[in-house]
Order: structure tokens, then sequence, then C-alpha cells
């Protein structure tokens, strides 16, 4: 489940679940605010949000294939400069962002990410058509992006990392 701190409106997930008759009270682990989720807030609990960043319209179709039935929020981006305007109207759990974009690298629409406080958090899995082995890995990492794979790779694999990286 998701909850949101009333105060600071950090947000964040819990496996605990609430029932029905027995609403449960949350210390936010940001500010320390003390508040109830009530079994309607659980009830009401948004399904997580992932920007999906690749120029490649069939990659783009592919990964929502594999998330559709996750029941999270998709969109899609094809550009840098997309995903950048994307990130300024609405609140993303996920960034999963292609490391060859036609308006600037992946690699450094990360470190745009990262360097913005509203968004340094979000988890980013960064993919990549043309491996260049670690060097890629190894850019990403330094980027900021939490973890990296090929675009090569097995679905369960690349859903193990989605489900991963949400759960952080």
């Amino acid at each position: 489940m998701k909850i949101q701190c009333p105060k600071c409106d950090a947000r964040y997930r819990t496996r605990t679940l609430v029932q029905a008759h027995s609403p449960l009270q949350v210390t936010c682990p940001n500010c320390s605010y003390r508040f109830i989720v009530a079994a309607t807030q659980a009830d009401d609990a948004k399904n997580d949000s992932i920007l999906i960043v690749d120029d490649a319209r069939f990659f783009r179709e592919l990964i929502l294939d594999m998330l559709t039935p996750r029941a999270a929020s998709l969109t899609t981006a094809n550009s840098a400069g997309d995903a950048w305007n994307r990130l300024q109207r609405a609140h993303f759990d996920l960034l999963i962002i292609d490391v060859n974009l036609p308006d600037a690298s992946g690699l450094d629409l990360i470190r745009k990410v990262r360097a913005d406080k509203r968004f340094e958090k979000i988890p980013v899995l960064c993919i990549s058509g043309v491996y260049h082995r670690d060097d890629d890995a190894r850019l990403a990492l330094a980027a900021g992006a939490n973890d990296f794979m090929t675009k090569s790779f097995y679905p369960e694999d690349f859903l193990s990392r989605i489900d991963r990286l949400l759960d952080r």
C-alpha cells in the first residue's frame, strides 16, 4: 500500500494492510509526523506511476505491454525534453530511461533528474540497446541510475527489477 504524509507530502510504500475496522497509526519516516491511515485511504491508494523514456516506438510499446497487467499508471516520452516536461506536470514512482535519445543523452537526463530536489529520490532504471560492456552500466550508475540493463533482456528479469525498484 502507498501512504502519503499529510504534513510533508512524502510518499512511501508499506506492506501493512489496513483492515476495514482497524485504522493504522503511522509515523512518517521523513518528518516524524504521526497520522492515521483509514481503510478508505488504503482503498484509494494510487497505482504506481511509471514514465518510460525511449525514442523507439517499438520498445515503448513492448514495455507498455509488459507492464499493463500490473495496473500501473504508464506514461511515455520519446525524448529527454518530452520527459522533462512530463516530470514537471506529474508525479512518477519510477523512471525507465534509454541511454540514446534524439535530443540529449539519457545519462544527461538522469543527471538533471538527480540534480533537482523534487525528483532526486525517484528510482531510475537505465536501459540501452547499444551495449558497450561495463562502460554503459558504469556510466549509468555514475549518472545516478539505480539499475542498468540492456534491451536484450528476459521479461522476467525486467519485471523483477521493476518490482525491486518500486519497493525501495
